[in-house]
């Protein structure tokens, strides 16, 4: 599920607090680290069983419609494509995702006010409108109508991505953008011919890998902060160091770390990969700053025999 970008992005993230806060425990940055990883998980697991939240209360109001001392036509025979809808009932069916929902306790159940109002507000979307104009559905429509649940309407509702911002400390607008992403992801590869046992993206790509690279990456950060700082401060004479963010150095910090320790890393992919973090979590020249510095950075290394890499051609790729 997660790449090694984001992977990334969530070391940076616990490596800011960590040099912000007075608390120097290298076993509380790991912990936070990870935890927010799970957390991520779980927001993805949260997210999945949303449908089928929509289609109970759907279902509850039907029922209710038909006892009605009054019901009409409408109500007593109902377009039911909504509550049958074949993504939902793959979800709901689905032994994976009702074993981690049912380990980590993650149900809607507290949050029926919320889920009334997001119902409501879906009925009265053209996604919807559209969808239920036909009484009856292919499975491909289905998917595309929970598909564009997660991404046209979702996005536009604001209460729920503040209500679930208001959950976790680890749920900020860009955790929820991702993880809507994936869920699309996952809902694409459903197929006809899915079973109750078809695999839910896991928190991992490689657990085993990625966890490790996470906890080099934290620990040789802070292991190696004084080396990298004198590095960046004698590329940097000429700025004012308390004018330099401390974004754009704590991100030149873990490009140092990764070139320099991260042998199976190639050069271009770590340069790529912390130029693109300085546009989205720094100011609009620090693209710019930070490829300037590490360019320099990068020429020197290799001067000096530091920049070595195992496999051929990552010292140059």
């Amino acid at each position: 599920m997660l790449s090694r970008r984001f992977l990334r992005i969530k070391v940076f993230q616990a490596l800011y607090s960590y040099f912000q806060s007075e608390d120097k425990n290298m076993k509380n940055l790991e912990s936070e680290a990870f935890l927010s990883l799970e957390r991520m998980h779980d927001l993805y697991l949260f997210l999945l069983i949303l449908g089928q939240e929509l289609a109970h209360i759907a279902n509850l109001k039907m029922e209710e419609a038909k006892k009605k001392r009054l019901p009409t036509e409408d109500d007593l025979s109902p377009n039911t494509k909504f509550v049958d809808n074949k993504l939902f009932d793959l979800l709901a069916v689905n032994t994976s995702l009702n074993k981690q929902i049912k380990d980590k306790k993650l149900f809607w159940s507290n949050d029926q006010e919320l889920i009334v109002k997001f119902s409501s507000f879906l009925r009265n979307h053209d996604v919807y409108k559209q969808y239920m104009l036909t009484s009856a559905s292919t499975f491909k429509e289905d998917q595309k109508f929970v598909v564009d649940i997660y991404k046209k309407v979702i996005p536009e509702f604001d209460l729920l991505i503040s209500e679930l911002q208001d959950k976790s400390i680890f749920w900020g607008y860009d955790e929820i953008d991702f993880v809507l992403s994936m869920v699309i992801k996952s809902i694409k590869h459903f197929s006809v011919k899915s079973t109750v046992s078809e695999k839910i993206l896991p928190l991992y790509r490689d657990i085993k890998e990625d966890k490790q690279f996470v906890k080099d990456l934290l620990k040789k950060v802070v292991a190696n902060d004084k080396k990298n700082s004198n590095l960046i401060a004698a590329k940097t004479k000429n700025w004012d160091v308390d004018r330099i963010a401390m974004v754009d150095i704590l991100l030149m910090k873990m490009a140092l770390t990764e070139l320099i320790h991260f042998k199976s890393v190639p050069v271009k992919v770590t340069l790529n990969e912390y130029i693109e973090l300085s546009k989205w979590y720094s100011t609009p020249k620090s693209k710019a700053f930070v490829n300037g510095v590490l360019d320099k950075l990068v020429t020197e290394l290799k001067e000096k025999g530091e920049l070595k890499k195992a496999g051929r051609g990552l010292l140059e790729n």
